[in-house]
């Protein structure tokens, strides 16, 4: 499996609990930082805008705006 692979499982995973407690998920900035310190070939702004889409996918309220 590629860190590639991996990211995808892991931010479909979080993208389902996100479906089950939106208010506690909905800070992309924070879950960002947290899958860079594991997944540090991709830079904090790409995981964001790939955690944007897939919330955006799934019709979830996102905070881009909130501190980290």
């Amino acid at each position: 499996m590629t860190e590639s692979d991996a990211l995808r499982q892991e931010i479909y995973r979080l993208a389902a609990a996100a479906e089950a407690d939106s208010e506690t998920t909905s800070n992309l900035k924070a879950l960002a930082v947290q899958l860079w310190a594991n997944f540090d070939e991709f830079t904090v702004e790409d995981l964001e805008d790939i955690l944007r889409d897939e919330w955006r996918t799934r019709g979830l309220p996102f905070n881009d705006n909130a501190d980290i």
